[in-house]
């Protein structure tokens, strides 16, 4: 009974799972899960396809990253197109980094973990040179035994690139080598094998070359380019592109002819002052050296800066030009340089030498002209200002007008508003900057002189723009033109008459002789003036004829006379307009030269009598009064003689005459004018021994104290050694000391306890420190230098001195760091010294952009900057401190290398397989159809269901050829899993060719096979 009960149980029990696994198995698919490790809802008809996704997060050499990947499947239930995707959920991963197909394995540092649907582990990628690498996954899993991903990984450090060519200039023809160096910008160390790509582009930007070519050994990477006979004149580019790095330099392409011969000057002097007379020595020689005798040179002047010199001193007294000696010398004597020179300018002048055979090269020369013999410039810890009633640091600058440092000057610095003032007293360091400690008293106002009035140059008075004759309408002689150009001298003075602009028109008769027999116009003054200097001149001999004359005038720029006139009972008619014409006269009698309007200091009285057109006139002094008045002017008083009205007069009058001048004022034209300013000025004198060296003008406006500064101590510092921080308090500074400060050095930090009764920290300085050492706290920030051990330099050098033609040049080549020899890369590039004369060449800087370069926030003192520092060129602490307390930021340290993200995903497209077999059946289909058509009995017609069947066959015979007869799911292609679009293509109207073999009765085909699914 027992076993009859348990057998019964276990049926039911048997039972209930077989009913739940069959409602399960409606709703959800076991063998997906069990073979392929899926959750799907059906199950999947044909095989699933598996595609992987791939992933590498902030990689990056000798550091710990991380790497994802993940896998899909891919499958139907349906159509051959349709493309589901689920997730795999039970797979194995392998990760590589792949180079030139060298798989190097990426060890997981605690195993692979599953991250949701992805696999994850951390990996380091191992210190390999730059280049562009594949981050290789290979998966396993129930769909596939084994399957690879590769993901792009570019592994490059930042970099800095230059570029150069061997010559800036090339003919087309000509064959370009261009070079680059790739350093690594942390520390400009070389980037050995690392790839990059030339490329060369034209002048329209057309790339011509694109050739891969890797660094070798010290980061050099070489090429060249063949310029084609034809080539494009203009600017081409080439450049060498690594990574996110570029390089690129700037080359001309033109035909030239290198200059023969060279034309060079110098100025005798450094610089000159006022009242010196300057020379300028130059030569002209040939390329092998020889001089070039009776060459001629052509000089064009230029004064470049703020001081207007005297137009007859540019246009009129500078020499024009020169011709050799028979050594291929020529010396220019220049005027004596003006008085009212102001600041500093540079006389440069352009050079164009023509030789005997009537080749032509250019050249230049400058000469600086200096007001005074010194030029001081100052720097302070704060903003370049100064602040009254405070201890000032100030750094000043001493140079001679040249440029030329003062080292060890002793300077004297008083304020220039103070005659008892003494002077302060301080000692030019090494680079001739001194330091001292100021207070300059309340701020003043500095009055800044204006610079010379110089007026612009004006037109021509007279132009003559009309001359016809009216007798024959031909063109006048050369004769006549150049007589009546030799009138125009002689016309000037009528332009007194003339108030802006005015034109006389006149007839003038000349007989055979050139003898002017008469001349016509109107009566006004300067009219009548005209005809006064015409009637009196000839022209050349020859027929006789009648000119039409058009002369313009313009404005002479003379100073008006204005009048102010009374009378009792009332002036007579005519005389007003009478005595505006005299004081138009009397203009030439003022000149050009009055400055401001001033009363005349005589007056004028008028009579007129009863019956007479006579005007007398008497002239008398003012009354003395305050006014600044003009004396009188016997030229002026003679144009006021001599007066007739038109008509008598019917009843006598009297008055006077008041006069004012007026300066003339050019439209647009302002003198300059002085400015002031609030601050200081100083008179800074320096002298070496007992040897004075000049003095000159200091001036700096007023600043003010931050509530917060901070000092170190040396700036120019020592690696190992100490530094020692000050903490300055400002009047407004309400807080309290730092327990501890830190000290920055390459992303290093270095701290230290404050002593704050001294308000001081002493760093310790790493013995690996270089650079720039930064301490910042409060808002404030102070900076020190401590200069590399490993200082590259090179020395170059010929064997000989001399070579004579057709010997061979040995160059001795040497490069130290710290004072010893080591091994360096070298590129050297010889060009003819004379093809400088046609571009630029580079100089000896030309790499120095490559060096990381600290912010400024103004150079010190105008030409002294961190790069200054940084590249040894400064020695003295003075001027250290002064381009240190300018620095607004250090230079930020690139990454010694970068971390890289990249990501890829293989790709996985059914239709592709689908359309590759389809079409190899459909063709067989279409054989199977023409053997139908041949051997099928003639009452035969094509149905669906024959097309169908002959779909069978063709697979079959496929099949037997070993092609391909599955969709991208392994299925064997089945006409009701076939995409409409394939599906019409076997539609038996479009395979059979013979219409009649199709019924005449058409039974749609995508319908039949919708319905029948074969």
């Amino acid at each position: 009974m027992k076993a009859k009960s348990r057998r019964l149980l276990l049926g039911i029990l048997g039972g209930f799972v077989v009913f739940v696994a069959f409602v399960v198995s409606r709703f959800f698919c076991f063998s997906g899960w069990m073979r392929y490790g899926v959750s799907l809802d059906e199950c999947p008809d044909g095989k699933p396809r598996q595609t992987l996704v791939g992933y590498g997060d902030s990689l990056r050499r000798d550091a710990w990253g991380s790497v994802r990947v993940g896998a899909l499947a891919h499958y139907t239930t349906g159509p051959s197109t349709e493309d589901r995707t689920v997730s795999l959920s039970r797979f194995t991963a392998e990760a590589f980094l792949v180079q030139n197909g060298q798989e190097t394995p990426l060890k997981p540092e605690d195993g692979w973990k599953a991250t949701g649907d992805l696999q994850m582990a951390r990996v380091k990628l191992p210190q390999v040179n730059d280049g562009d690498y594949l981050l290789r996954f290979k998966v396993k899993s129930g769909l596939e035994d084994s399957q690879t991903l590769d993901v792009p990984l570019p592994i490059y450090a930042p970099a800095q690139i230059h570029v150069l060519t061997d010559r800036p200039l090339y003919e087309p023809g000509n064959q370009v080598k261009f070079r680059a160096v790739a350093l690594r910008a942390r520390d400009l160390a070389p980037l050995d094998g690392r790839p990059g790509t030339w490329t060369v582009t034209d002048p329209n930007g057309e790339v011509l070359l694109e050739e891969r070519s890797p660094a070798g050994p010290w980061g050099v990477a070489s090429g060249t380019f063949p310029l084609d006979s034809g080539a494009q004149s203009g600017d081409w580019r080439v450049r060498w592109v690594s990574g996110d790095a570029v390089g690129e330099q700037v080359f001309r392409v033109e035909p030239f002819t290198l200059p023969r011969f060279k034309v060079e000057a110098n100025a005798s002097k450094a610089f000159y002052r006022p009242g010196d007379k300057p020379v300028v020595r130059g030569s002209v020689t040939y390329s092998s050296g020889a001089p070039v005798v009776e060459a001629k040179v052509a000089i064009t002047w230029n004064v470049l800066g703020d001081w207007p010199p005297p137009l007859d001193w540019t246009t009129k007294t500078l020499p024009k030009n020169a011709v050799t000696d028979k050594g291929g010398r020529f010396t220019l004597d220049l005027p004596v340089i003006p008085a009212d020179l102001r600041g500093q300018v540079t006389l440069a002048a352009n050079l164009e030498a023509t030789d005997p055979a009537g080749d032509r090269v250019t050249g230049s020369v400058s000469a600086l002209l200096a007001q005074e013999p010194i030029v001081v410039t100052a720097v302070t810890e704060i903003g370049n200002g100064l602040v009254e009633g405070f201890n000032n640091r100030m750094y000043l600058r001493v140079t001679d007008a040249g440029g030329a440092v003062l080292p060890k000057a002793e300077l004297t610095v008083k304020r220039a508003w103070d005659p008892s003032d003494k002077g302060t007293v301080a000692v030019a360091d090494e680079d001739g900057v001194a330091s001292l400690q100021v207070d300059p008293g309340p701020a003043v106002n500095v009055v800044i002189p204006p610079m010379p009035y110089r007026p612009r140059p004006k037109p021509a008075v007279v132009t003559l723009n009309q001359i016809n004759d009216l007798l024959t309408g031909d063109e006048p002689s050369l004769g006549d033109r150049k007589a009546l150009d030799g009138w125009l001298a002689a016309l000037e003075p009528c332009a007194r008459f003339v108030h802006g602009n005015d034109s006389v028109a006149l007839g003038v008769r000349v007989d055979a002789g050139g003898a002017v027999l008469a001349v016509g116009t109107d009566a006004r003054p300067l009219s009548r003036c005209v005809w006064q200097v015409v009637k009196e001149k000839r022209m050349a001999p020859g027929p006789e004829r009648l000119y039409q004359l058009g002369y313009s005038f313009g404005d002479p720029g003379l100073t008006d006379l204005s009048s102010s006139m009374q009378g009792v009972p009332e002036e007579p008619e005519g005389l007003e307009e009478m005595i505006r014409e005299a004081a138009s006269d009397a203009r030439s009698c003022l000149g050009r030269n009055l400055n401001e309007q001033m009363e005349l200091d005589r007056f004028a009285t008028w009579k007129t009598t009863k019956g007479s057109k006579d005007v007398a006139i008497s002239w008398a002094n003012r009354p003395k009064g305050e006014d600044r008045r003009m004396a009188g002017n016997a030229c002026v008083e003679a144009r006021f003689q001599g007066l007739q009205l038109a008509q008598p007069v019917d009843h006598p009058a009297v008055g006077f005459i008041t006069f004012a001048a007026i300066p003339y004022i050019e439209p647009g034209d302002e003198r300059p004018q002085a400015t002031v300013m609030l601050g200081y000025e100083f008179m800074v004198s320096a002298k070496a021994g007992n040897e004075s060296l000049g003095a000159a003008k200091l001036r700096l406006t007023p600043g003010a104290v931050p509530s917060i500064r901070l000092r170190l101590t040396p700036v120019l510092a020592t690696a190992g050694g100490e530094l020692k921080l000050e903490i300055l308090r400002g009047p407004d500074f309400d807080g309290t000391l730092p327990e501890k400060v830190s000290m920055t050095n390459a992303g290093n930090s270095t701290e230290a306890l404050t002593d704050k009764e001294h308000r001081s920290a002493v760093f310790k300085i790493p013995a690996s420190a270089e650079g720039w050492l930064q301490v910042s706290w409060g808002g404030a920030q102070a900076f020190a230098y401590v200069t590399p051990k490993a200082n590259l330099s090179v020395a170059l050098k010929a064997e000989q001195e001399r070579y004579a033609p057709g010997q061979t040049a040995k160059l001795l080549l040497e490069t130290r760091a710290s004072q010893k020899g080591v091994s360096a890369a070298v590129g050297l590039f010889g060009v003819d010294e004379s093809l400088g004369q046609l571009m630029p060449l580079p100089g000896a800087d030309a790499m120095a952009k490559l060096r990381p370069q600290a912010t400024m926030l103004s150079a010190a003192f105008g030409t002294l900057d961190a790069q200054a520092l940084s590249m040894g060129r400064v020695r003295g602490a003075n001027a250290a401190a002064a381009i240190v307390a300018r620095v607004a930021s250090p230079p930020t340290a690139a990454e010694l290398d970068r971390y890289v993200s990249a990501q890829n995903q293989s790709a996985f497209t059914p239709l592709e397989a689908l359309t590759d077999h389809f079409y190899s059946v459909l063709t067989e289909l279409h054989v199977q159809t023409r053997a139908w058509e041949k051997e099928a009995p003639a009452t035969e017609k094509m149905h669906p269901a024959t097309m169908a069947g002959l779909w069978q066959k063709a697979l079959a015979a496929c099949q037997q050829r070993k092609e391909g007869v599955e969709d991208a799911y392994g299925r064997t292609l089945r006409l009701s899993q076939l995409p409409s679009d394939l599906l019409t293509l076997v539609d038996p109207r479009m395979v059979v060719v013979q219409g009649t073999r199709l019924p005449e009765d058409i039974e749609n085909w995508l319908a039949w096979v919708a319905k029948e699914e074969p």
